[in-house]
């Protein structure tokens, strides 16, 4: 004797299917642009850049200053006072 199973299709079934959309794309500006509306990064780093080591030079200007002040009234402050007469 022959067992034959059989399946019954259902003819409601439906294919899904996938599509790849593509990632919309950012719009980027040119460097030009950039350059123009002076907001470029490597413009705003190189800026920071100048700022710092000028900022840097400058403390060590007011600290070599402040030194050599110090050096020129301590001599005198520390004379006793019979010296500072003469």
């Amino acid at each position: 004797m022959k067992t034959v199973l059989k399946t019954p299709v259902n003819s409601n079934q439906t294919t899904q299917t996938s599509q790849l959309i593509p990632a919309s794309s950012t719009s980027l500006e040119t460097p030009s642009t950039w350059m123009r509306d002076g907001y470029s990064p490597t413009e705003i780093i190189l800026a920071i850049a100048i700022l710092t080591s000028l900022s840097i030079g400058g403390i060590a200007t007011v600290i070599v200053a402040i030194t050599g002040l110090v050096k020129t009234l301590v001599p005198v402050m520390v004379r006793p006072t019979s010296e500072k007469t003469k």
